[in-house]
């Protein structure tokens, strides 16, 4: 028997099962390439819900500078369409008969995530799920727990490890779809035009932009899936004489929405180098931050210590020494070593590469394995290798890539600072322009 549905839920056949299930779910992640309905199909549900019963529906982004960047677009289009009794105001939607409101809203503000507001919402839709940072998924989620509340994501994700992806991932109360432009009857003939374009031209925008395919194997990016895949992977035997040598790297929050980041690095054997720990915290306090540092330190008991002596770093890192004198501080738009970087910041993200490419390097901590997936290699007029800025990382990602950033200061110091085989220790105070001792 043909289902037969209103004409405002004309959506792609498959997200019915969105429809048909709406009630049997506690979650719907509904993925995929430009083209394929998602948005509208959902913003077309919500609408057919609220002419029905009374609900109080929130549409959300991890940012939201303006109520441009929501999806009221889109919302307003089809009440015209339809000719839909709505009262239409700034930051809302509400249904002239049920009273049912729609609202948007942008979770973090100047830093923080605000969930003001978000009590007694029995729909959250997030719209560009593939921005949602962990940290505001980990706040977001238990706030939404009205008897019978959903939350929707709708997202064309960055990398295997997006944070609301593995959320969703083998949950028993989740509802996964995966749909494409080819899968949307509705599509018009442009729009497949620009699809076989891009298919035609260069088929990794095509395999992200169209297919919803994560980005990570894109030759832009430093390390691509397979290369994650074997650092974490990685099997090894251990030489208990190697156990002594270990590297502390910490990185230090730039901004108060930033987090400051400590790691432990272990020789396992002749070669390879185990992420063992990773501590994150995020008080601005540099007292406490200092504090920290010197007691992690005093915890793990590390041959080497490499601190972030970068902006606001620079300060901490003084003061970390005068208790630690032997800490490196490293400054990552110094003169590089190695003759393919432009920086010493690409040159520890080349030295990560490198031991993950010959199987040196077991990566353990879930957060530095999601922010590697994503660090792109830039190529300069001149040849050199150069990372990419760490502002427009976070302007793409809505996060700082500390944790990247503190595994890469790690395998600099074990690179070019643990073995002196590699730099001379005059050298090294040259090329960072200090007088610090390196360890031997």
């Amino acid at each position: 028997m043909d289902l037969v549905f209103p004409e405002i839920l004309n959506i792609p056949p498959k997200l019915i099962p969105f429809i048909l299930n709406f009630n049997r779910y506690s979650y719907f992640l509904l993925e995929g390439g430009r083209a394929s309905g998602k948005t509208q199909s959902v913003a077309r549900f919500l609408l057919y819900i609220c002419e029905n019963r009374r609900v109080r529906i929130c549409c959300g982004r991890e940012i939201q500078n303006s109520i441009n960047e929501s999806v009221k677009t889109v919302f307003l289009d089809l009440i015209e369409n339809y000719n839909l009794p709505y009262i239409i105001k700034k930051d809302s939607l509400i249904h002239k008969t049920t009273s049912s409101k729609i609202f948007f809203k942008g979770f973090r503000e100047q830093g923080s995530v605000n969930i003001k507001g978000l009590e007694g919402v029995d729909i959250l839709w997030i719209d560009e799920s593939q921005s949602i940072t962990k940290s505001t998924l980990d706040i977001i989620v238990p706030t939404i727990r009205k008897k019978n509340s959903v939350i929707i994501f709708t997202m064309n994700r960055y990398t295997r490890f997006d944070s609301v992806y593995n959320f969703c991932a083998k949950r028993d109360d989740c509802l996964h779809i995966n749909i494409c432009y080819f899968d949307n009857p509705f599509v018009d003939k442009k729009i497949l035009h620009e699809a076989q374009v891009s298919k035609e031209t260069n088929i990794n925008d095509y395999n992200h932009i169209w297919l919803g395919y994560p980005l990570s194997n894109n030759n832009e990016f430093l390390l691509s899936s397979d290369m994650l895949d074997k650092a974490i992977n990685l099997e090894y035997e251990v030489d208990l004489s190697y156990s002594c040598n270990s590297v502390m790297s910490v990185d230090l929050s730039a901004s108060g929405a930033d987090l400051c980041v400590a790691k432990l690095f272990v020789q396992q054997n002749n070669c390879v180098w185990l992420e063992k720990y990773t501590v994150s915290w995020s008080e601005a306090d540099t007292d406490i931050t200092k504090g920290k540092i010197i007691s992690l330190y005093s915890q793990w008991n590390p041959k080497s210590l490499i601190i972030d002596a970068d902006g606001l770093g620079y300060p901490i890192w003084v003061s970390v020494q005068k208790a630690i004198n032997s800490a490196i501080a490293f400054r990552g738009a110094k003169k590089p070593i190695s003759k393919y970087a432009i920086n010493a910041r690409a040159d520890g993200y080349l030295a990560l590469r490198d031991y993950i490419e010959k199987g040196y390097l077991k990566l353990t901590d879930k957060n530095s394995i999601r922010q590697l997936e994503y660090i792109k290699k830039v190529f300069k007029p001149n040849g050199l290798i150069a990372i990419q800025d760490k502002k427009e990382m976070k302007k793409i990602h809505n996060e700082s890539p500390d944790f990247a950033d503190c595994a890469m200061m790690a395998l600099y110091a074990i690179n070019y600072c643990f073995n002196t085989v590699f730099i001379k220790k005059e050298e090294y105070s040259q090329i960072l322009e200090t007088d610090f001792d390196v360890f031997e």
